[in-house]
């Protein structure tokens, strides 16, 4: 093996987390952060982790329920993908599952996910004809009264853009793009609410202040606010991993008032010059089709390149006040794209990892 996999350790959290949201593991309503608590809470299940000269290079979680087992959040680094490492990561999970006597290993995979599935085909994993039934102890999340799906585009950069350092527009106000502290709950629902009410920004929107305290606090999270003559005009956001290597543009947008002035282009430059630093090995980003529908152009104009597609289910928007998407139904069909090139954003392969 190449990779040397050890169980989890407190000071690797943050890392995971970050690993699994660069391979699209995760969703706005399940926090990863409380799976690992869970996990570490129990006595049959683990964390483990898959490190190659470059650093944490892959990560599953595996359990038993005291006959079978279980497989969850497996995830390879997109930059290390294709390399075998997924099969590498998934003999350890085997082998941690045969040494305490489990005889059968499940998991499950989102119907959609063709290649996830083909995936675990090679590792001798066969389908069965089994019905999944579930019943929760506790309530389910209001969103799922009503819900939403997208179809998301996960973007990348795997080198810093070979241009000048962005530049402010002369438009005849001073623009100015600062880092901020962590923004207090307040200020940060003005910049929140303001720039992503008309696209469906809802995950964070239906947040309680104490909950959404502690998300904005957490670690890797900076926090950058564009103004325009000294007023508010937009924020970017940015996660980077512990080690530095990879880095999210979790959040970017104009106010309203803002958009029309020829600042957005020098905006997203910017924060992608804020992203890169010598260590910085990727910046990635996703938008969706309920974003605006030059969103995804501008990411590409800008340097990023589309390598995976997913569809994901969003809390119902009316939970925050916001209209349901005209093109979206109450019961959470699919939407009817709003890409301008549907029928390439159709041929990216789906984001890998197992449902969990």
């Amino acid at each position: 093996m190449t990779l040397r996999v050890r169980p989890i350790a407190g000071g690797d959290i943050d890392s995971v987390v970050a690993l699994w949201k660069a391979s699209g593991l995760t969703v706005p309503h399940n926090d990863p952060y409380e799976d690992i608590r869970f996990c570490q809470r129990s006595h049959n299940a683990e964390i483990l982790l898959g490190f190659d000269n470059a650093g944490l290079a892959a990560a599953a979680m595996v359990g038993h329920d005291g006959h079978r087992g279980w497989y969850y959040y497996v995830g390879v680094a997109p930059d290390r993908q294709t390399s075998g490492l997924g099969r590498e990561i998934m003999a350890a999970a085997e082998n941690w599952l045969k040494e305490r006597g489990v005889g059968k290993a499940q998991l499950m995979i989102r119907p959609t996910n063709s290649k996830v599935k083909a995936f675990y085909e090679r590792l001798g994993y066969d389908e069965e004809e089994r019905l999944v039934m579930a019943k929760r102890f506790r309530p389910a999340p209001d969103w799922q009264v009503g819900q939403t799906e997208t179809m998301v585009i996960h973007l990348e950069m795997l080198a810093r853009p070979d241009r000048e350092p962005a530049r402010p527009p002369e438009i005849g106000k001073r623009v100015t793009l600062e880092p901020m502290a962590t923004p207090s709950v307040r200020f940060y629902r003005f910049l929140y609410d303001g720039v992503g009410g008309d696209w469906v920004w809802v995950s964070r929107r239906i947040m309680d202040d104490d909950t959404l305290a502690k998300t904005l606090s957490r670690s890797g999270a900076e926090y950058y606010l564009l103004q325009v003559d000294g007023e508010p005009a937009g924020f970017c956001e940015l996660e980077r991993s512990e080690d530095g290597k990879n880095v999210e543009l979790s959040y970017f947008g104009l106010l309203p008032g803002f958009i029309g002035l020829g600042i957005g282009r020098y905006f997203i430059d910017a924060a992608i010059d804020l992203a890169w630093r010598p260590e910085t090995k990727r910046v990635w980003v996703h938008t969706c089709d309920l974003d605006h529908p030059r969103a995804l152009g501008n990411y590409q104009r800008a340097g990023f390149v589309p390598y995976a597609r997913e569809v994901e289910i969003l809390p119902d928007p009316r939970l925050a006040g916001l209209p349901l998407p005209p093109h979206s139904s109450e019961r959470g069909h699919a939407p009817n794209s709003l890409f301008r090139d549907q029928e390439a954003a159709e041929k990216l392969p789906l984001a890998d990892g197992v449902m969990h």
